[in-house]
């Protein structure tokens, strides 16, 4: 079972990069050098394939407009990635969270999406009221050290 999981991340991550290479090509919303700043830590350090997954849905999500990056940080001890936290834009909650969902194997569990973002240590205070832009996804480096494997 956790074979196949590393093998739908590979194929995930794989194809998420095809798509952000032709976005960074083609989309002059998708030029912010942050996003490439963020890609080469993944790189340099050698991230898991769902954190990287993970990475990029935000940085698609932020340039369609589904969510708002809060600052980011050269930090890597006070963010995921330069990602001090985001906040989703109510009008597309539905659409962010099918994105978001879309990434995982079916069943998804809700459980196992919380896990997910708990060990990137971007958690809001209600996942329910973050996943609905009521509140916002803030980094915290001790959720994501407790939950770190």
């Amino acid at each position: 079972k956790a074979r196949q999981g590393q093998e739908h991340w590979l194929d995930t991550v794989k194809k998420m990069r095809a798509v952000w290479e032709d976005r960074r090509k083609n989309d002059s919303a998708f030029q912010d050098p942050n996003f490439q700043r963020q890609v080469d830590l993944c790189t340099r350090l050698q991230i898991k394939s769902q954190h990287e997954c993970i990475l990029r849905e935000l940085q698609f999500s932020a340039t369609d407009g589904l969510i708002r990056a809060l600052p980011f940080s050269d930090s890597q001890a006070d963010s995921f990635l330069g990602w001090t936290g985001f906040q989703v834009e109510q009008s597309r909650a539905q659409e962010f969270r099918q994105r978001i969902d879309s990434l995982f194997p079916a069943p998804l569990y809700e459980n196992t999406l919380h896990t997910a973002f708990r060990r990137a240590g971007l958690v809001p205070e209600k996942w329910s009221a973050g996943w609905l832009g009521m509140v916002p996804f803030h980094f915290k480096a001790d959720v994501r050290l407790t939950y770190a494997p």
